[in-house]
């Protein structure tokens, strides 16, 4: 890979110099030339009339500012070099009192001899061990646990998957150039690689862009796209290609799926033959993309979240725009609006000449082959019915084909900013003109700021939030956090920046809980951008503020006290469910990590009825029976737990986990060896599915057994380091610690969820199926936290929760849907709920209740798995934990739950744990009725009927004297039946063979239920 010779990143330029009479017009908020009053702007901001004069970039001078946009790679970080170890012993942090003490003692005998001989009271005080020390995820000494390896041991080194070519040279270990840059990829005595590049800082797997950089199947020279909302990009090695998706929209409703397809209305490339290009910086809003056609011809582009305009900074290059069809037509702000004195004929030649009204363009139709444009601002349209506002930082000449019209380019070579504004074409099909929208009006008058970056910044506070911020999702909680976007911006014109003049778009959720003094409202700003989350809302401002509550429930919130008779039926189904559907130690990293949080759930339901606890202000107080310790079925289900949990953390599995020094993450063993294994764990698919199990085990066992924490802590670090670190988001720092993980690896921050695809690429860009499970994820990591620093004040915990509450929020918005009619009789009756959304998808699509699949470019209401409307409501349904009630609103079950069982005699067995949970969160004492035909071991692997008869239980209006006689009998009989059965026919029935549906589609293994413990659509039951 090459380098520039020129490495800085920041937007520096000269001494402001005299500018020629040309009034750059940025133009009015209203219909006439004037500046609103809200922005305090003077005279000169929407001065018109002036003629255009000669400037640098219309070719007439050799001495053009330059206006440099480089990437600084040379003073913003030391390189450095990580050791990569095969397979070092496991270790593990230091951090109680005790084992300080041990040290003391092997260094200093003597002393520790005095220190007896002291007196009783030391004797006492040595042969007591203290409490041990639980020192905070964040501030302890980190030491990984876990075998660390470099992915070419595992035949899968990152450059077989990554276009190693196309990042910075400063984004890779020992990429400044010496020889480490190419032994990076070493090579073994054998001469094949023993050791893959790596990075500098963990790799964001679960970032938008990663598309970009993903090798794109069959050697497709044109990279996947990515979406930057309201648009897409594409790049290849000579060009960058533009897309409105929501303008080529297709709705498929018998395919319940919405697309936005990418189509590319806009080319950017060069005149100059572009020799390398690269992702040169990244953050959690924005990457910054540059190409280089020579050591002083380069252009690059940072791509920012929320941008209604393309912005691309220029040096020494020669623009070339090419739309997707033709350009049907070229103009100057106020020639559509058919402003009389926009026009003066020229006669020479034959030809005219144009002026419009504000000195902004010029127009020279003279020659018969090319139509010269000079200025600073113009308009494109196409037959499409789209247009494109395009603003220049300096003066420019632009040469249009009038024969071909498919090509606008530069003149000369171009030092400076272009930015470029996309106008949809409005739903009655009339283009907007400035004259007659606000939306333009806006779009020009704020065109000078522009974003070069973003990141995210995030406080906490113990207090309720206003009711003007409230989200209308949640109720007020204890402690908040104010979730902040602050985008960095530049000016084209001057070196101060007026930030608040940043205009940008928000997404639906945003616009919810955003200040209402930062939106521009429809009047203001009646251009309307749309994405696949429906609405985008105008916002104006660099920094954006919203506040978020933070869930005070633990491991969970009891409604009300159970009765003796139900707490034994209970206990009773959790002794029998102890003895079935236990881990298997080949099992992949995903069906073990259920496995195992099912034995979590047995072992706190166990806590919580036979453990006696004081009432509190939580509803706790459930008395207790009198057991034998030997006969506990909490000491019990703790040896089961301890046993499969401990097993795997110390990899005494098949699969066991490892440590990716090369991009600094957690990957299983089976998913290294083969990408297709374990869901793609080992390229990055999944891991907050996979690993929120685990946390929530592990936080089950902490509290059970707090010696666990000390055995264990750094493995489970391990695991909540790899799905929610709160660092390491942008390139631009450097990691300091020994914590090589990405920040929050799967969270989309702009999004406000997760998405679940790692390093594939897929057309859509980022996708989620599963939205409970990562819910399920975040709040296995709160509970982790929470009990590692023992109920502390923790940032590390707020952090957690605020991963939790943005997850939940979002998932609401955008998974969770009830159609017009529903929310129409509601506002008849006056019932309608402050839980439900607004209308985001359109209302054919809203009719399935449930969104399956969220893409950045598409959306479907089915599985990766069958399209059977109760996967697609079930899969985002699973796990059932006390999150559970927090994620599923009543207001929309209560709509939900009939709609999925309409026309329905019953349910498979595999997924009716699932649907009687949520039918308890409307009508649980019918729940409680459903749950005795439930047999046990044929449920999702995730689930067992003690969970589905505890989670009845606690519901509100739960009949606590219901009668139990008839479920007793019903546990007894199903349980001795399943038993007998289950031995005998399980491993047949679970094949894929056996079931003559799967059978005819050619697949084989375990499919009723698969491995991970899924039934999948062909099975017969």
């Amino acid at each position: 890979m090459g380098h520039e010779k020129n490495d800085s990143l920041t937007y520096s330029q000269r001494s402001p110099r005299t500018r020629p009479q040309f009034n750059y017009f940025y133009g009015s908020t209203t219909s006439t030339a004037t500046s609103p009053s809200m922005n305090n702007t003077d005279d000169a901001d929407s001065l018109v009339g002036e003629e255009l004069v000669t400037t640098d970039n219309e070719g007439e001078s050799t001495t053009a500012d330059e206006r440099e946009f480089f990437i600084s790679n040379d003073n913003r970080k030391q390189q450095q070099k990580r050791r990569h170890q095969s397979a070092p012993e496991i270790a593990t942090a230091t951090t109680t009192t005790s084992s300080s003490f041990r040290g003391t003692c092997a260094s200093y005998p003597i002393l520790v001899f005095l220190l007896l001989a002291g007196g009783v009271s030391v004797l006492i005080f040595l042969l007591i061990p203290p409490q041990p020390l639980k020192v905070p995820i964040q501030t302890q000494k980190f030491t990984m646990p876990f075998p660390q390896v470099d992915r070419a041991e595992f035949d899968d080194p990152i450059d077989g998957f990554l276009d190693m070519d196309l990042f910075h040279p400063s984004l890779i270990a020992g990429g400044d150039g010496d020889s480490a840059a190419t032994a990076a990829a070493g090579v073994g005595g054998d001469g094949t690689s023993s050791q893959s590049m790596s990075f500098l800082n963990p790799f964001p797997t679960g970032a938008f862009w990663t598309n970009l950089v993903v090798r794109a199947p069959q050697g497709d020279s044109m990279s996947y796209p990515i979406a930057v909302y309201p648009f897409a990009y594409r790049w290849s090695s000579s060009s960058l290609r533009v897309s409105y998706p929501a303008g080529n929209r297709v709705i498929d409703i018998e395919g319940h799926k919405i697309s936005d397809p990418f189509t590319p209305e806009l080319t950017l490339t060069t005149k100059e033959e572009i020799i390398r290009r690269h992702v040169v910086e990244y953050d959690p809003l924005s990457v910054t993309l540059r190409f280089v056609s020579s050591s002083n011809s380069k252009w690059a582009t940072t791509l920012v979240q929320g941008s209604p305009y393309v912005t691309v900074s220029y040096m020494k290059s020669t623009p070339v725009l090419k739309p997707i069809s033709i350009f049907s037509d070229i103009l100057c702000p106020g020639d559509e609006d058919n402003d009389d004195i926009s026009d003066i004929i020229n006669e020479k030649n034959g030809g005219r000449r144009r002026l419009d009204g504000f000195g902004v363009c010029s127009i020279d139709e003279s020659d018969p082959k090319y139509t010269t444009m000079r200025g600073v601002q113009f308009i494109f349209k196409t037959p499409e019915g789209v247009s494109w506002l395009m603003f220049a930082s300096e003066p420019m000449n632009l040469v249009f084909d009038k024969i071909t019209k498919n090509t606008i380019s530069s003149a000369a070579t171009f030092s400076g900013v272009i930015r470029l504004a996309y106008i949809p074409k409005d739903d009655d099909g009339i283009q907007k003109t400035r004259q007659s929208s606000t939306g333009i009006r806006r779009l020009i008058y704020h065109s000078d700021v522009y974003p070069v970056g973003g990141d995210i910044s995030y406080e906490f506070h113990k207090s309720t939030f206003s009711s003007s911020k409230k989200p209308p999702t949640v109720d007020a909680a204890s402690s908040s956090a104010t979730l902040t976007f602050k985008f960095e911006t530049r000016s084209m014109l001057s070196k101060t920046v007026d930030a608040k003049q940043l205009l940008m778009l928000a997404l639906p959720h945003h616009a919810e809980v955003i200040s209402k003094s930062d939106i521009l409202s429809n009047d203001d700003f009646d251009v309307h951008y749309e994405c696949i989350k429906g609405n985008m809302t105008a916002v104006v401002g660099s920094s954006w503020s919203f506040e978020e509550p933070l869930y005070d429930m633990e491991f969970d919130s009891p409604i009300q006290t159970v009765n003796d008779d139900i707490r034994t039926l209970i206990l009773k189904q959790v002794d029998d469910d102890l003895a079935q559907v236990l881990p298997n130690f080949s099992e992949n990293v995903y069906g073990y990590g259920k496995q195992v949080a099912r034995l979590a759930q047995l072992a706190h339901i166990a806590d919580q009825l036979e453990v006696k606890t004081k009432s509190d202000d939580k509803g706790r107080g459930n008395d207790t029976i009198k057991i034998d310790e030997k006969e506990s079925v909490l000491t019990k289900v703790k040896m089961q737990l301890s046993k499969y949990l401990e097993a795997y953390l110390s990899s005494d599995v098949s699969d066991s986990l490892l440590f990716d020094t090369n991009m600094g993450g957690i990957c299983s063993t089976n998913g290294l060896r083969d990408k297709g294994e374990d869901f793609g764990n080992g390229r990055y698919n999944d891991h907050h599915f996979h690993y929120g199990y685990f946390l929530f085990a592990s936080a089950v066992m902490a509290k059970l057994d707090p010696t666990f924490i000390d055995r264990f802590g750094a493995n489970v670090d391990a695991l909540f380091h790899d799905i929610a670190h709160s660092s390491n988001g942008n390139s631009r720092s450097i990691v300091s610690d020994t914590i090589f993980f990405p920040m929050s690896r799967h969270k989309s921050w702009f999004d406000g969820h997760s998405f679940a695809t790692g390093m594939f690429s897929f057309g859509n860009g980022k996708s989620q199926e599963s939205s409970s499970e990562a819910v399920n994820c975040y709040y296995g990591a709160y509970l982790w936290s929470l009990v590692r620093h023992e109920h502390v004040a923790s940032d590390v915990t707020d952090f957690a929760r605020l991963l939790l509450s943005t997850e939940i929020r979002s998932t609401k918005m955008y998974w969770h849907m009830l159609p017009s009619k529903v929310q129409q009789f509601n506002n008849n009756t006056d019932s309608v709920s402050s839980t439900i959304h607004p209308h985001i998808y359109p209302s054919e699509f809203e009719e399935n209740y449930m969104v399956g699949n969220v893409g950045m470019l598409d959306v479907a209401a089915n599985t990766w798995f069958g399209n059977d409307p109760l996967y697609v409501h079930m899969i985002n349904v699973i796990p059932i934990t006390a999150a559970t009630r927090l994620l599923m609103d009543e207001d929309y079950v209560k709509y939900e739950y009939p709609y999925l069982m309409k026309g329905r005699s019953s349910v498979e067995m595999a997924w009716r744990g699932y649907t009687t949970s949520i039918h308890a969160l409307i009508d649980p004492n019918k729940a409680w009725d459903d749950a005795r035909g439930i047999i046990s071991n044929q449920l999702d692997s995730a689930l067992s009927k003690s969970q589905v008869l505890y989670f009845i239980s606690q519901q509100p209006g739960f009949n606590n004297s219901i009668d139990t006689t008839s479920n007793k009998k019903h546990v007894e009989d199903s349980d001795s039946n399943t038993t007998n059965s289950a031995s005998s026919s399980s491993s047949s029935s679970s094949s894929c063979e056996s079931n003559l549906s799967c059978a005819t589609l050619g697949l084989t293994g375990k499919c009723c239920p698969t491995v991970g413990g899924s039934f999948l659509g062909c099975c017969s039951n």
